[in-house]
């Protein structure tokens, strides 16, 4: 009598389709046999059993375990026998025995009564490579840990992912534990821009990555300069609106004025002045803008048709913030008169100056341009992609809602921008060397209550950006609320525990046909552990990530302070910080 298979497990007993089910072998004790003194989790959903085919192995992967009685008949009924315990699995590819080469898709079907078999560390080693100079490590597969999961970095970087879970099932650590990965891998020369709305990846990227902080001083301070955006939008970041029409007319008329005056004389820049509009992202002097819109606000006039009559009392200082001062218009018809926009601007252009004067809006005034010397964005561009390290974080926390969504906005188009202006074989970044945008809560920035400069900006990339070496990573726990469009765009998955069943729906909605059923395990997953598929992986897998090292700052908040003595908190600081505090003194007008 031959000896038995240690590693068989059971036969099968019909194929339809990919789908194969296979009746347990009665001695198998459980589902989890041991092998070599480790336990094989044959009946844990997502693990991989081998079925030989002559000079090739199929390679399927369990979705469905269970005990015939109690089932109840599968389709085509009655073959699995009653009390007969049953795997059904999918078939994902074959190995080549001579070669050892793993293929997806199968040329040939396991035939009734074939044995089937728990893969093995050692054959599961042709499927899931290791980390090398092309894979970055980012942990092992759940139902056998001996085995490392890796993932194509070239794909995993140009054509998109998306990483989804739940509050508090590990997002921000698993994106933290593949930047360190890469980091540690060798990519040392990588362009890695991680959109940190929360302020949270400094602690994890602070020994290896370029930190960067809208609310920091000096060189570690994030400058998204103002002038960079468009008309409509610098009113926005500065007064939180978008002004009265009025406003917003005189405001894109004095703005196009001063950035042709700008390049007129700008040693670095050469462009014809009849080409530049109020969009155009050239530097100028906004307090002066603010100055003048504000005097005009405020005009009083001798006589009301002529401009040379104006009845003002301070000339104010518009570098500095103050603002002129007019002589009160008279009453009953008398002069001084009401300037022809006395009034006009209502309190828009007091919200700009307010706006200046916010020091949690600083960065956006920074660099300012100046005629001699190189082009700022220059700069600007280089602090964003972090020099010479390989990933840079940027921090957006601390700073108005709306503020921060205008600057993440101007830094993935200007990204785009640069990447689709930049050679093949040439200098810049993009197709020659490619740029992922890690976007922490994206679909805030891309839905449609986001701001139209962000939305936009983001779903170009999101469609365009493969085409001119841009990528992006979409971390979300609302997968639900990315348009459609962007999730279908991500060329890999990696799904964490998620709890909304609308949520696991866009999630299945995403997978390959053949590992759909995989997400029915979507709400039980452990921390840490997630479902990864796409085409930065040969196979689906269920994994069990790598543990970041350090950590991100994404812990919970300890209870620590309630075991202390009891005090009045002290929210003196939090309060002065939320109200806002300004460098200059508003002057009463008299």
């Amino acid at each position: 009598m031959a000896e038995r298979d240690p590693t068989c497990i059971g036969r099968v007993r019909h194929v339809l389709g990919a789908t194969v089910t296979v009746a347990l072998d009665p001695d198998l004790a459980g589902v989890a046999p041991i092998y070599r003194g480790r336990l094989q989790r044959v009946g844990q959903i997502g693990s991989l059993v081998r079925i030989p085919q002559g000079v090739v192995d199929l390679i399927a992967t369990v979705g469905l375990v269970g005990i015939a009685e109690l089932a109840g008949p599968l389709n085509p009924a009655d073959a699995v026998q009653r009390d007969e315990r049953w795997l059904q699995v999918e078939l994902l590819g074959e190995i080549e025995r001579g070669t050892g080469e793993f293929r997806r898709g199968v040329g040939t079907y396991p035939g009734l009564d074939d044995p089937v078999h728990f893969a093995t560390p050692t054959e599961l080693g042709s499927v899931f490579p290791a980390a090398d100079e092309n894979h970055v490590a980012v942990g092992v597969l759940a139902a056998a840990e001996d085995v490392p999961v890796s993932l194509d970095a070239a794909r995993l970087v140009v054509r998109h992912s998306a990483v989804v879970g739940s509050t508090g099932s590990g997002k921000t650590s698993a994106v933290s534990s593949i930047l360190q990965s890469l980091i540690r891998g060798g990519w040392g020369a990588a362009n890695v821009v991680v959109v940190d709305p929360h302020g949270e990846y400094a602690a994890a990227m602070k020994d290896s990555a370029s930190v960067r902080s809208v609310l920091a001083e000096g060189a570690r301070r994030l400058r998204v300069p103002f002038w960079a955006l468009p008309a409509n939008e610098i009113v926005r970041v500065f007064t939180g609106g978008p002004g009265g029409a009025t406003f917003a007319n005189r405001f894109a008329e004095l703005v196009a004025d001063a950035r042709r005056d700008f390049a007129l004389d700008a040693e670095w820049l050469a462009i014809d002045p009849t080409a530049i509009t109020a969009d155009t992202p050239i530097p100028f002097d906004i307090r002066a803008v603010w100055h003048q819109l504000d005097a005009e606000n405020h005009e009083t006039r001798d006589q009301r048709d002529d401009p040379s009559t104006v009845c003002r009392i301070r000339e104010g200082n518009a570098a500095k913030l103050q603002p002129a001062q007019c002589e009160p218009y008279g009453p009953g018809g008398r002069p001084p008169h009401k300037g022809p926009f006395h009034g006009a601007y209502q309190t828009t252009p007091d919200l700009l100056r307010l706006g200046l004067l916010n020091p949690q809006l600083r960065f956006f005034q920074e660099p300012t341009g100046q005629r001699k010397g190189a082009d700022p964005l220059v700069s600007v561009v280089e602090e964003w992609l972090g020099g010479t390290g390989p990933v840079s974080v940027l921090d957006f926390s601390g700073v108005p809602s709306a503020a921060g969504d205008v600057a993440i906005g101007v830094v993935l188009n200007l990204l785009f921008e640069v990447a689709m202006r930049s050679e093949p074989d040439g200098a810049g970044v993009g197709r020659p060397s490619p740029v992922l945008v890690v976007l922490e809560e994206a679909h805030k920035y891309l839905g449609e209550g986001a701001n139209e400069l962000t939305r936009a900006s983001a779903n170009r990339i999101a469609r365009e950006g493969r085409k001119y070496g841009v990528g992006v990573m979409l971390v979300t726990q609302r997968p639900t609320e990315l348009p459609k469009t962007a999730l279908a765009q991500c060329g890999t998955i990696v799904a964490l525990r998620l709890s909304n069943s609308e949520d696991q729906g866009a999630i299945r909605a995403a997978l390959p046909d053949a590992v759909a059923g995989l997400a029915t395990v979507l709400p039980s997953l452990r921390t840490h552990e997630a479902l990864i598929a796409g085409e930065a992986l040969v196979l689906p897998a269920r994994a069990r990530l790598d543990i970041p090292s350090p950590w991100p700052s994404a812990q919970d908040p300890s209870l620590k302070p309630w075991r202390d003595k009891p005090k009045a908190p002290d929210v003196a600081s939090a309060l002065a910080a939320w109200r806002g505090t300004y460098d200059v003194e508003p002057e009463e007008r008299e």
